[in-house]
């Protein structure tokens, strides 16, 4: 490495030594073979790694998902073929990042959130496994003991969530006026909706659900997907986290093997700002949006109070009145 990108590097970082510089990982041929890939199918992908004599670095499953969900805009009019079988170095890079620009604001956390200081609290981690070993409590009793014994708010993050009994669990939290905030993998939500429907639970009342999606991967065509949403944390009073491979499904409760750390103390705040932090970036899904300005846009407000703290909802509707319009 120059003297001088090492002398560019140690002003980010102070110590840093010739041993400690890990080259950044990117491969300029694997953003143009995808880009074959989503354009024109796998066949013109395997011969562009042939050609290049590039190993296979997609998976069949990572194949399978992108050719499935990507999608190209209908005005597509760069022709890619150039790229194959040129010189792809002769082609403007595909690496450039042009973020995207929003002018939506990002949601508050409406129902309320509690301030702790993390920083004055020692950290303590026990970890769990399933099946639960030395005659401890499985993983699934944990975790609906800690929404059970929540005094301030409770916070979900989950890709999967199908377990009956820990929506139940959360249903009941929200009826004792906990704030209870679900984020959940937009991949998977249909899941969650047909759980929440078999339970009889009005879809109005899952206002406050919100999704959460992986990163965009942009090509130069235009071309997009976009990953899904792996976090898997339940965070109660903003003191504990219970974090793992644990997702909310009756077969993690029967049949898979999985593990969770129970978090409390000053790492609790890197779960705090990690929530947060996905909250701001999350949406709530279509369906769950009706056109505003009609029944159920007015009946969604009025079910959003039952999910709100007991003070919030008398202080609303002292003001509004039972039957204002909302």
């Amino acid at each position: 490495m120059e003297s001088h990108q090492l002398s560019q590097l140690s002003s980010l970082k102070e110590e840093l030594k010739p041993e400690d510089y890990i080259q950044p990982h990117y491969k300029e041929s694997y953003r143009l073979a995808i880009d074959l890939l989503v354009n024109h199918g796998r066949e013109r992908y395997q011969e562009f790694l042939k050609a290049e004599r590039i190993g296979s670095f997609l998976s069949e499953d990572e194949l399978q998902f992108i050719t499935t969900y990507a999608s190209r805009p209908s005005n597509l009019t760069e022709d890619i073929d150039g790229l194959f079988p040129d010189d792809p170095a002769s082609q403007p890079s595909t690496g450039t990042y042009w973020p995207e620009h929003s002018d939506i604001a990002t949601p508050d956390l409406e129902l309320g959130w509690p301030e702790v200081r993390h920083d004055i609290l020692q950290t303590n981690i026990d970890v769990l496994f399933h099946p639960p070993r030395l005659n401890n409590l499985t993983i699934k009793e944990v975790i609906r003991k800690q929404i059970q014994d929540a005094r301030q708010v409770i916070a979900i993050v989950m890709d999967i969530f199908t377990d009956v009994d820990i929506f139940k669990e959360a249903v009941d939290a929200s009826i004792r006026g906990i704030p209870v905030y679900v984020l959940l993998d937009e991949f998977h939500l249909q899941s969650f909706l047909s759980m929440v429907e078999n339970q009889d639970i009005q879809i109005p009342k899952l206002r406050v659900m919100r999704t959460v999606k992986g990163q965009d991967y942009v090509c130069r065509s235009g071309a997009k997907f976009h990953g899904s949403m792996e976090q898997k944390f339940l965070l109660v009073d903003c003191q504990t986290v219970v974090y793992g491979s644990y997702s909310f499904m009756w077969s993690y409760e029967k049949i898979n093997l999985s593990m969770v750390q129970v978090i409390k103390g000053q790492l609790v705040e890197s779960y705090d700002e990690e929530f947060r932090t996905l909250f701001a970036r999350s949406s709530v899904p279509a369906a769950l949006t009706p056109p505003e300005g009609d029944y159920w846009s007015n009946l969604k407000n009025v079910c959003e109070l039952c999910f709100a703290p007991y003070n919030f909802r008398r202080a609303y509707m002292k003001r509004r009145g039972p039957f204002s319009s909302v």
